[in-house]
């Protein structure tokens, strides 16, 4: 998502910390990923989470090429992870997996439609999945979906499903049935 849109705020409610990031400037000249690595803990069950943050996204005058860096840097993670894969020696129980498992999308909340910015990204995300290995789950946010009339959002957000339909880009699923939502719960606990 574009800067200042809130991403940083939702990941620190989401995982109630505060995790360290700097203001915004609005004027990089291109797109650059940041990647931070956390160690979480809750209870018994200790998370290691990998935060990558698009700096500069949408901020550029020619906002062509944005997405490159994104997708180049998906594709270098899955490069390495299949590299040390096929190490004869291999360590994977202590490799540190920096590969993307799902992208949240933060969409501006402008009420209209998609921007092309977006599209445009997404469907370079979702061009992955033609290789189920360099699969990016894509699950897209209406960011600040509070300062929204809930008709309007509920508007907002047909509209968005509707364009990521005909424009062929699949955002990722969630389990809805109680024998798949319960499965995973079982497996989550062990």
């Amino acid at each position: 998502g574009e800067t200042g849109i809130g991403k940083s705020t939702l990941m620190d409610t989401l995982f109630n910390t505060k995790f360290e990031s700097e203001p915004a400037t609005h004027n990089e000249p291109g797109v650059r990923l940041k990647a931070r690595s956390y160690e979480l803990q809750e209870s018994n069950v200790r998370l290691k989470l990998t935060i990558v943050d698009t700096v500069g996204f949408g901020d550029q005058i020619n906002k062509d090429d944005s997405y490159k860096p994104i997708v180049e840097y998906i594709d270098a993670q899955f490069e390495a992870y299949l590299q040390e894969e096929l190490k004869i020696k291999r360590s994977l129980f202590n490799y540190h997996d920096t590969r993307i498992h799902a992208c949240l999308y933060f969409i501006a909340p402008t009420g209209h439609s998609l921007k092309s910015l977006d599209l445009v990204t997404m469907k370079k995300l979702d061009n992955k999945k033609c290789c189920p290995v360099l699969q990016v789950n894509i699950i897209p946010i209406i960011a600040k979906a509070d300062t929204i009339a809930k008709n309007e959002l509920h508007k907002f957000k047909s509209k968005i499903m509707s364009e990521l339909v005909s424009n062929g880009v699949q955002i990722y699923q969630f389990p809805t049935d109680e024998e798949t939502v319960a499965e995973i719960n079982a497996t989550m606990s062990v």
